[in-house]
């Protein structure tokens, strides 16, 4: 690999996160799949689904997705559009049309209840 692409695939760790989130994906015709956070950045998610998602979601096709995290009973839902970009056996990665500024959101509030309990508890 040139330097150039091991820079690219360093600066890309760097702002992808892996979570633990339930998403909902809805393509512009209306057909909707349901799958899980493996990762978030700022410009990207990549959603782990089951099943024949193949047929209904495929490269460049344009999507709205929604990522839902919930902590204890409460519930909070980011919407925005994005474009599928690739493909594989375990699901989609989806290109945001704008960077997320919901982004900031993973990186403060783990998926951990336990750690959010006693960030709060002792401040």
């Amino acid at each position: 690999m040139a330097l150039t692409g091991i820079v690219k695939e360093s600066r890309r760790e760097r702002l992808r996160l892996r979570y633990l989130a339930a998403a909902k994906i809805t393509s512009l015709e209306g057909k909707v799949v349901r799958g899980n956070i493996r990762d978030i950045g700022i410009e990207s998610i990549f959603v782990k689904i089951d099943g024949a998602f193949k047929t209904v979601l495929h490269p460049e096709l344009s999507v709205d997705i929604e990522i839902i995290v919930n902590q204890g009973p409460s519930r909070l839902t980011i919407s925005t559009p994005g474009k599928v970009i690739r493909q594989d056996d375990d699901g989609v990665a989806i290109l945001f049309i704008e960077p997320l500024k919901w982004w900031p959101i993973f990186s403060l509030f783990p998926v951990n209840e336990h750690f959010l309990f006693d960030v709060v508890t002792k401040a």
